[in-house]
């Protein structure tokens, strides 16, 4: 393995490009990265890290990465995952079955933990507010332990945000998961999109919402 290849290929996935998993070999794929960021900056375009592009990379601000182990939701990742959710005080029913398992709040289901969500039960805004709080530290601490790999903080966001919607069981055993541990962010990234059914079905707001998440996960 060519780790100085490995390097340039985690520097372009931190800002953003495509170069393919980092395994220190350089590619069609991370060739193709390179003059993407040699066009970006203006740069000669031939598809080689010379001193210049090399020079270039540097300077740019990759975003900070901090071991999974010891992250926690930002308060834009709780905005957006109440986004994704709505914040419904009224239990509703699970939109594939009609029925089981029923949701209130941000997302909260039995599953999730206390309270048990039953047909007809209310809840009020601070209660929700509290119930979100305590299931995020739940898909937190899934994340954190299914992840090995360091994360900058929209990475990890959209993976709680994943983690919420699907379980930290199915988290924890996805492709993606596999992907992100392997060093294959992109590769990563693309498997949100796996997640769109539900009883079988493609659900157009999951389809939304994981392109969303998508978008976030590769945000620098």
């Amino acid at each position: 393995m060519n780790t100085t290849v490995q390097d340039l290929q985690r520097r372009l996935t931190a800002l953003g490009y495509n170069p393919g998993p980092a395994d220190g070999i350089a590619g069609a794929k991370t060739k193709a990265a390179v003059r993407i960021f040699q066009i970006a900056e203006g740069l000669a375009v031939d598809g080689i890290a010379g001193p210049k592009t090399w020079e270039r990379l540097r300077a740019k601000a990759a975003p900070a990465v901090i071991p999974a182990g010891v992250m926690a939701t930002s308060p834009a990742g709780r905005k957006a995952i109440t986004a994704h959710e709505d914040n419904v005080l009224t239990a509703y029913p699970d939109p594939a079955t009609g029925g089981e398992p029923w949701t209130i709040g941000v997302g909260h289901t039995s599953a999730a933990g206390p309270p048990k969500v039953v047909k007809g039960m209310r809840i009020t805004a601070a209660e929700s507010d509290e119930i979100l709080s305590r299931d995020l530290k739940t898909f937190e601490a899934g994340v954190r332990s299914a992840v090995k790999v360091p994360l900058n903080q929209n990475e990890f966001d959209a993976l709680v945000s994943l983690a919420l919607n699907i379980g930290v069981g199915a988290f924890s055993k996805s492709t993606l998961v596999k992907k992100l541990n392997a060093g294959d962010r992109p590769g990563a990234a693309d498997q949100f999109g796996v997640w769109v059914k539900a009883a079988g079905k493609t659900m157009p707001g999951l389809v939304k919402r994981r392109a969303s998440e998508r978008t976030l996960f590769l945000k620098p």
